[in-house]
């Protein structure tokens, strides 16, 4: 191993946390693990500052994008036409690649970058830096399998799996969810992929009594509804303050709902119309959303993976309202975890004030779930990439050629046509 290796890590970061937070939370257990190691993210998160960095960690900000509702992106705050802010992203990306000169790049998801953002430092890499090494790494679920495939196929994906990926970090468990087959992924993708588990959140949580002290509420139950980024989730708390108003008679516990950092301030202040005079704090973000949740006795979420990771990781009763517009991945993680019987689901169409009243008043009764899952995936992740990069020739000389690939030259030549 180099003494002070480099690592790159991209997130691409256009709704939600959850890509940031793993990416920082990967970032943190490679800094514990390897000596020296210097590092640097990529994202495009608004909100990348208002987390605490592990030392030798630096931030590039890209200009963000937001996505749609019907999947599309565009520029988030600046007067930016797509395609000029792509190229504005794919242009920052590649000077950070050739100004690191990174051991290793591990990208987050989406293995072309958005709208094909990374190809062109993906080349950069294969050309001219062909020693550092090339990992993806993939959440436990992407899509259902039909949308998958045609995702990957359109996005050239399989072709970047084969034949320019060094390595998949698999962050889930084939025995829950296999990728593999659920996809289609071809032999030589296949031996590259690394199961490690489901990734818990290494970071220092405050005692649940320190918690329940500043919120004030004594011995009484705490549920916390969690919206994720919450730019889809004011109606998960929309009607759990309606059910709190119906049923306020009869309501034992204290509620923390936390909006999210995307969420208009529109919609928050309908919902701060909503919240009763007593039982309720409403609060817009914290970086410290795991210190409340392992304070709470009951959890209400989407269905992300970050949020899930931390349910099990507590071992928490929760109900998942899975996220179902865009993709089905969050429909299919509540299936199997509820199939398990480590969550309750309600799905977000047939969600109402009453059912959720009713949901509610079961869980808490029960006892918190049995966790059978290997949620080690930081130390798995950890481990992978010191490995490689104390015996890299266990990728290098595998590799097929060290010239520029010939599916990346094809793949600039269409990434004109996907904006």
């Amino acid at each position: 191993m180099k003494p002070k290796p480099r690592i790159l890590l991209y997130s691409h970061d256009t709704y939600g946390l959850g890509h940031l937070r793993r990416s920082l939370a990967i970032a943190r257990r490679l800094a514990q693990d390897i000596p020296n190691v210097y590092q640097l993210l990529i994202t495009g998160s608004m909100v990348a500052g208002a987390f605490s960095l592990p030392p030798r960690l630096d931030i590039i900000k890209l200009p963000a994008l937001s996505k749609r509702s019907n999947g599309q992106y565009k520029a988030r705050a600046l007067p930016l036409s797509l395609k000029r802010t792509i190229s504005w992203r794919e242009q920052i990306i590649l000077q950070a690649v050739q100004n690191f000169k990174p051991d290793i790049v591990l990208v987050d998801k989406v293995a072309d970058g958005v709208y094909g953002e990374l190809l062109p430092s993906l080349r950069y890499i294969k050309t001219w830096l062909p020693d550092t090494l090339l990992l993806l790494g993939m959440r436990d679920i992407e899509d259902s399998p039909a949308a998958t495939q045609l995702e990957w196929h359109t996005r050239g994906t399989y072709q970047l799996l084969d034949s320019v990926y060094d390595r998949i970090l698999y962050y889930g468990q084939r025995n829950v969810f296999d990728p593999v087959y659920a996809y289609e992924m071809s032999v030589n993708a296949a031996v590259k992929l690394v199961p490690c588990g489901y990734i818990r959140y290494e970071q220092e949580i405050r005692p649940s009594e320190a918690v329940r002290r500043e919120l004030g509420i004594g011995y009484k139950p705490l549920i916390l509804v969690t919206v994720g980024g919450g730019g889809d989730g004011f109606e998960i708390l929309k009607n759990y303050l309606e059910m709190l108003s119906t049923h306020s008679q009869n309501t034992n516990f204290h509620s923390l709902l936390v909006t999210g950092p995307l969420m208009s301030h529109q919609k928050r202040y309908q919902l701060q119309n909503l919240c009763p005079p007593e039982g309720v704090t409403l609060m817009e973000f914290t970086p410290d959303l795991l210190s409340y949740m392992n304070a709470a006795d009951l959890v209400i979420s989407m269905a992300g993976y970050n949020t899930v990771c931390e349910i099990l990781s507590l071992k928490k009763r929760a109900i998942l309202i899975p996220r179902m517009h865009t993709r089905a991945e969050q429909k299919i993680r509540a299936e199997q975890l509820a199939k398990r019987k480590m969550v309750q689901m309600i799905l977000p169409d047939a969600l109402t004030p009453h059912l959720l009243w009713e949901t509610i008043s079961r869980n808490l009764l029960l006892p918190p779930p049995e966790q059978t899952l290997d949620i080690n995936g930081l130390a798995h992740v950890s481990y992978a990439i010191a490995e490689l990069l104390t015996n890299p020739e266990l990728v290098l000389h595998g590799r097929p050629t060290r010239e520029l690939d010939t599916s990346l030259t094809m793949l600039l030549q269409k990434k004109g046509m996907m904006i």
